[in-house]
């Protein structure tokens, strides 16, 4: 590769890079040097993959199992390196630099391949940086950015393929490449999410009548995710992790049931922005849903705009149905939002496809057109695209705060819990930094890291004198958690003794976390160990005693 064709790679590296250092620096210098993650669940990860690595436990506690996690391979990287290096914070986030640097070179030799020119080059990657958007993902410390490596790797292998295959009737023999199944294979070990890449990918192998090709392409991308899941149904868990079972919709299994969630996905999925639609244990979809909704929009329309010349280029046409199709599946069945991560794979993958599209033939589609008529289509286009624009908007003015909002009220939980209740038994609702920093036995009440939790919450047997009891059985000494996620019957069981509360909150499940003594003759301790605490809090947390 000539170091001129380098060029708008180094200029998107280099844009990614110097704003995750600017913004980095801006938060720490909010928390006095304490490095903080947007979101509690990297902790997690590295909780799990720490006791996996030290105890040889997939858990958050280091004696039980739980499948906590919601990433079998990004868990795995993890414990690989704490096996290599000492357990550090900042490991999730060197990954992520690295797999974003990797992500924008897939794209940019993709794009090489398609002769697309330098300025091209360089406003596709920066859209992609903008909009995927790649540095909150970075600091979100997560997988997505290496599903978003793979998915694009899976799209753009199968579609090639799609493309040298004889035509039908022609009697000659369809072989998948090894690189689409080891590309499938990690797709689906880095999120659960990229099985519907792989259906769709199935579907189109079966309506070519490619039966024993889109079965082995089935099996493999789930070979990962059925071997995880036996283990987890020989440790006593579910086949899928608690994390995927609770934050998924479930469908009734009656008629009804199956109507509402039919009613549920056309109206508020497909439809909708239910930006008011908010659930304890997350916050509402906002713009997230809006943007994946117009993927459905400027996907489709793309394809007929550009029929004629996309005739000859199955590929693009392939590429095109895969995110669909995929786009589809995801809003039907999974969530979007949750700091704008989830979905961030669609969005990459469309981003690359919809630029390349109108770099090539925007300017044969606009040939002879009237004046009037080219403006009126730039307007209905941005306009579709607007929410993708809100979207990053929002992502970039909110991470500073997010990371400032988990250091205030996570970080200070783990840090107080580590002081005073070292080894013994807490429960909380949020589990990830409490348990990383905390050094201690966590329940968790949500269920993403109990099993019991998460079976009551399936069986819907979670009630407030269930949960009581499983408190006071494991010998739990309070419990911290945000009162509006819970039953009043459940906390009135409780001792209240105080409240911290943060502003300006961006990202946590509540503003406010209370402290519950479990045992009534436990709270003097407990206020007596708060009050001590009290003067390491930030300025900005107000504190309530009862």
């Amino acid at each position: 590769m000539k170091r001129s064709n380098l060029i708008p790679l180094l200029l998107a590296v280099l844009a990614t890079v110097i704003y995750v250092l600017f913004l980095e620096r801006s938060v720490m210098k909010i928390t006095g040097g304490v490095f903080s993650y947007p979101l509690d669940d990297p902790f997690i990860h590295m909780q799990v993959a720490r006791n996996l690595a030290q105890h040889g436990i997939w858990g958050i506690n280091p004696s039980e199992f739980a499948s906590a996690s919601s990433s079998v391979l990004y868990t795995l990287l993890l414990t690989l390196l704490f096996k290599i290096f000492p357990v550090n914070i900042l490991i999730p986030f060197v990954i992520n630099i690295i797999a974003a640097i990797v992500l924008l070179t897939v794209i940019h030799r993709w794009l090489l391949r398609q002769q697309a020119g330098a300025v091209a080059r360089t406003v596709i990657l920066l859209l992609v940086v903008v909009f995927a958007p790649l540095p909150i993902l970075i600091i979100s410390g997560m997988e997505h950015v290496l599903q978003c490596i793979f998915s694009f790797l899976f799209i753009t292998s199968f579609a090639d393929w799609m493309e040298q295959q004889p035509a039908a009737g022609s009697g000659k023999e369809w072989r998948l490449p090894w690189r689409v199944y080891v590309y499938a294979i990690l797709l689906t070990g880095i999120r659960y999410e990229g099985l519907f890449l792989v259906m769709v990918a199935g579907l189109i192998l079966l309506y070519h009548r490619k039966l024993v090709t889109a079965v082995s392409l089935g099996f493999a991308a789930s070979l990962l995710i059925v071997v995880f899941g036996i283990y987890s149904v020989g440790k006593g868990s579910y086949f899928l992790p608690n994390s995927v079972l609770i934050k998924s919709d479930s469908i009734r299994p009656s008629f009804a049931g199956i109507v509402e969630f039919i009613q549920q996905t056309l109206i508020n999925k497909w439809s909708i922005d239910s930006t008011q639609a908010n659930v304890p244990g997350g916050r509402p979809p906002g713009i997230s849903l809006a943007a994946s909704q117009r993927l459905l929009v400027l996907l489709p329309v793309t394809f007929l705009f550009f029929l004629e010349p996309l005739r000859g280029k199955r590929s693009w046409f392939y590429f095109l149905i895969l995110v669909t199709g995929c786009t589809l599946v995801h809003l039907s069945l999974a969530a979007t939002g949750w700091f704008y991560r989830y979905e961030a794979y669609l969005v990459v993958s469309s981003i690359v496809i919809l630029s390349m599209i109108y770099y090539k033939w925007g300017a044969v589609y606009l040939k002879g057109k009237p004046g009037m008529a080219i403006v009126m289509t730039g307007l209905l286009a941005f306009m579709v695209f607007f929410p993708f624009v809100l979207r990053s908007a929002a992502a970039y003015s909110k991470a500073t705060r997010a990371c400032v909002n988990i250091y205030d009220q996570q970080y200070q939980m783990g840090q107080f819990l580590r002081k005073y209740y070292k080894g013994d038994a807490v429960a909380v609702n949020d589990i990830g930094a409490v348990a990383f920093y905390g050094d201690l036995k966590v329940v968790d009440l949500w269920g993403l890291g109990d099993i019991d939790v998460a079976r009551s919450k399936k069986g819907r047997y979670c009630t407030p004198v269930f949960l009581d009891s499983l408190v006071r059985a494991r010998r739990t000494k309070l419990a911290i958690v945000y009162e509006t996620w819970f039953d009043k019957p459940l906390l009135d069981r409780w001792t209240k003794v105080a409240t911290w509360q943060m502003p300006d909150n961006v990202i946590c499940g509540y503003d406010v976390v209370t402290f519950y003594a479990i045992d009534a003759r436990d709270k003097e301790s407990l206020m007596g160990n708060l009050k001590a605490f009290q003067p390491s809090l930030p300025r900005e947390i107000s504190v309530l005693y009862y």
